[in-house]
């Protein structure tokens, strides 16, 4: 399984995948790391692939 974190932050318009500092989507293993990474987002949301 994959995960990915959606940054929801401003409502449903606004909504982008998380990305690394080259501008490439996360795509997370576990979802552990997951709920980590949407926990340091402002309103972040795990999805699973």
């Amino acid at each position: 399984m994959s995960f990915v974190v959606m940054e929801t932050h401003g409502g449903p318009a606004y909504t982008v995948i998380v990305t690394d500092e080259n501008g490439v989507n996360k795509t997370l293993d576990s979802i552990e790391e997951a709920e980590q990474e949407a926990d340091d987002c402002q309103d972040g949301i795990v999805i699973e692939l």
